[in-house]
């Protein structure tokens, strides 16, 4: 199979924009009405909510960010002499809107032009009877008050915006369909099929000899020029199969996947390419091959990275079809639905990338009482509607409801994920010929530098407390597990294609366990509840938490890896856990030079996947309490993929960890006592990609000697000069400073990060200060 992504020039309507938001009332219904005053000047791609304030009243599973209101935006952009030649001579001029949050109408000199309902769904306006030569007015309006969402959604112009002006009888855009038939090692048959705006359907075939097939592994891209266009595409085959996974090129190829959802951390929902390649760095490192959409139509840059990178792609369209999909109470659900799936497929069709077509997320049976849930005929229906546009790619949706099986729900879908449990196996004992993937494994949790002693002794023992969650990786959701858990899963149930944890990195809302509903945080303070989510195995900032490198030791053993657990200022006479996470087949223990063992990874015998859950498992658990880990058989199955020692005497200096393979060293990892904070110290992130103009710096405080102070929360403040400073954060997600109050923040366990955009000039230097330590400066870009 072969596919392709548009390179042809078009002219970038991002940067700056006037937006005025209207909070009380609704916005005047004309640009023209705004009053002088409200108008501000932003940068767009824009997010009207990320600046805060965060108050959970506003609703603590999207974050407590202020994101529902009107507004309206505006600017102007020029058609050219040569545009305006064009157009008059039966060319066609093109808005192109990639997302906007939500439900927006375009205005282009004063007038109508159209708009889209979803507001994840990127929209392309035949805007060819409004536009004249020279100077036109473009406005959008924008109205978030009738969109619900289960996290943050943001608001506003939040992605790419374009203008494209394109020869008489040009190709339509969306209608460029190119798939192969006949991949083989020596050749491969291209059949490229797209519409002209006046000629209709064409049809062109050609042959590539001796390709080199797209793969994770050599992501690789053609070239091929198509009616004057640009495209690019890659060559592969694929097929899930339901005894053995996903074949790809002829090869088994283990899912190892994340959900990411389309937040940015720091910066929000708006979209910048740098930092979504940034994640993605992170994601490759860690062992990531797969990304779940996680659950709405991503950016298309997003997947052109994907394209790029060598990631698999499940692509998800909605999370629900009720009001959470962005649909009105009076709009009927099969239209919205297949409407949206239309403008999905012709979107993204053309990326290798994609591999799933995901036509929903977590959607209960309909009845009564629920009349907007699944059905066998809406599944049957939204399938047909995909197959419609595309064959190629088998039409799925990500379940945790098992009755959807046994009532046949999903009988006509050619692949179901599973969320949690290992409810995948319902789906195989029912359906045995078709294949499965775990679409949402682990819901794992933890506090980035927070560690409890005695660690956490059950899967659920969170550190309320403390209004924290162990970093010991102990911890999960009530309905879930640890990541342990789930590799054992994937080892048991090899005709399940593979994993999606949720998720890769921390994101705003869904702060489970410290949210409003569960019963264990009732007698919290409502103030005292957390913003964002402890799921991900990398933090809201972009660090990797200690999960990472658990993952990275399995998902990436061709990497010599060690990484080692607590931080090591405890207190005299504290006997202290130590983990030891590692790529190699042992690891010995060092305290200040004395070895304090070896330990080896074993397998677990009689380990139990038959796992108990509470029933009310959104809501409720059965414990907070601590209990004994050692005791606890639920963690036996860690001696398999971890290091552990369990009662270290603690004493000042050093703990040293030495990974081994085959017995040769392969990687060492140390962590020592630090003194009190000294200096700060800034480092660019290892992730950032090159040539990046959005530079992630991180911010550290260390002692005397260049340790880091791991248990600071010290206020640091910041300027810089050549650049402009977007966001400053750090890991904790019940903090409440904004990100975008750029001239200081706390630290939280030694940490923060800063996010800088570097001007014309491609150079900047960012300082930090404070009056109790020494200052720290980098210089960042040429």
């Amino acid at each position: 199979m072969f596919y392709s992504l548009l390179l042809a020039a078009s002219v970038s309507l991002n940067g700056t924009w006037e937006f005025a938001r209207h909070d009380v009332g609704r916005a005047p219904s004309s640009v023209d009405d705004v009053l002088p005053e409200r108008w501000a000047s932003v940068t767009v791609p824009h997010d009207w909510a990320i600046s805060g304030p965060f108050d959970l009243k506003n609703n603590t599973s999207c974050g407590g960010l202020p994101f529902k209101a009107d507004g309206w935006y505006r600017r102007s952009f020029e058609v050219t002499e040569n545009e305006s030649k064009i157009i008059s001579s039966g060319g066609k001029a093109y808005l192109t809107f990639d997302g906007v949050m939500a439900r927006p109408k375009v205005f282009v000199n004063g007038k109508e032009a159209g708009g889209w309902d979803y507001g994840y769904m990127g929209f392309t306006l035949d805007v060819t009877p409004f536009v004249k030569k020279g100077v036109n007015k473009l406005a959008v309006f924008v109205t978030t008050r009738t969109h619900y969402s289960r996290w943050y959604p943001g608001g506003g112009i939040y992605r790419d915006v374009s203008f494209e002006v394109k020869k008489r009888d040009g190709i339509v855009p969306g209608s460029v369909s190119i798939v192969t038939e006949d991949v083989s090692a020596s050749s491969a048959r291209v059949v490229v099929s797209y519409e002209l705006d006046l000629s209709g359907q064409r049809k062109k075939e050609f042959i590539v000899k001796n390709p080199r097939l797209w793969s994770p592994e050599s992501p690789f891209l053609y070239t091929v020029e198509i009616e004057g266009e640009k495209f690019r595409y890659g060559i592969r085959t694929f097929k899930f199969t339901a005894d053995d996974g996903l074949h790809l090129n002829g090869k088994r190829c283990q899912i190892k996947g994340v959900n990411l959802h389309s937040d940015l951390g720091l910066l929000g929902m708006a979209f910048d390419k740098d930092a979504a390649k940034r994640q993605l760095n992170i994601m490759k490192s860690m062992g990531v091959n797969s990304i779940r959409t996680s659950h709405n139509a991503p950016a298309s840059a997003l997947l052109d990275l994907c394209d790029e990178m060598g990631f698999i792609v499940w692509n998800e369209c909605f999370d629900r079809w009720d009001a959470f999909s962005g649909r009105k109470g009076e709009e009927k659900l099969e239209d919205y639905c297949i409407r949206n799936l239309h403008q999905f497929v012709r979107r993204d069709r053309n990326h290798p990338c994609v591999f799933v077509w995901s036509i929903g997320n977590e959607i209960p049976l309909a009845n009564k009482s629920y009349p907007d849930g699944v059905t066998r005929e809406r599944c049957r229906l939204f399938r047909e509607a995909i197959r419609s546009l595309d064959v190629t790619r088998p039409v799925g949706i990500g379940s945790c409801f098992p009755e959807s099986v046994t009532n046949t729900a999903f009988a006509d879908l050619d692949i179901t994920g599973w969320n949690y449990q290992g409810k995948y196996v319902t789906m195989k004992k029912f359906y045995p010929d078709k294949p499965v993937v775990y679409s949402e494994s682990a819901s794992a949790l933890s506090t980035s530098g927070f560690y409890s002693n005695p660690p956490s002794g059950q899967r659920t023992g969170w550190n309320v407390a403390m209004r924290a969650v162990d970093s010991y990786d102990h911890n999960a959701a009530p309905w879930s597990d640890i990541a342990d858990v789930e590799f054992a899963r994937m080892e048991a149930d090899s005709y399940c294609a593979g994993e999606y944890v949720w998720t890769g990195i921390d994101y705003l809302g869904e702060p489970t366990p410290f949210i409003s509903w569960f019963t264990a945080m009732k007698e919290v303070p409502f103030e005292e509840l957390a913003r964002s989510s402890y799921f991900g195995i990398v933090d809201l900032t972009g660090r990797p938490k200690d999960r990472f490198y658990l993952y990275q030791s399995y998902w990436n053993p061709s990497k010599a890896s060690a990484h080692i657990l607590p931080h090591w200022n405890w207190r005299e006479g504290d006997n202290v856990p130590v983990f030891v996470y590692g790529s190699g087949d042992e690891a010995e223990l060092y305290l200040n030079g004395r070895s304090l063992g070896v330990r080896r990874k074993k397998p677990v015998k009689n380990y139990s996947l038959d796992l108990k859950y509470p029933k009310d498992a959104e809501t409720q658990h059965p414990s907070v309490e601590q209990g004994n880990w050692q005791t606890n058989s639920y963690y036996d199955v860690c001696e398999r993929y971890r290091f552990r020692w369990a009662d270290v005497p603690y004493e000042r200096g050093e703990i040293k960890a030495v990974v081994r393979r085959g017995g040769k060293d392969i990687a060492t990892a140390t962590m020592r006592t630090s003194g009190k904070g000294a200096a700060l110290k800034l480092t660019e992130d290892p992730y950032n990609p090159v040539g990046a103009k959005t530079v992630f710096v991180q911010v550290d405080l260390v002692d005397e000697n260049g340790v880091p102070d791991l248990l600071s929360n010290d206020r640091v403040y910041f300027s810089c000069t050549g650049g402009e400073i977007v966001a400053v954060g750090n890991a904790d997600p019940r903090g409440r400073e904004s990100f975008s109050y750029v001239k200081s923040h706390k630290l939280f366990f030694g940490k923060a990060m800063v996010v800088v955009r570097l001007n014309s000039s491609g150079a900047a230097v960012l300082e930090a200060s404070s009056p109790a330590f020494k200052s720290a400066s980098i210089r960042l870009g040429k």
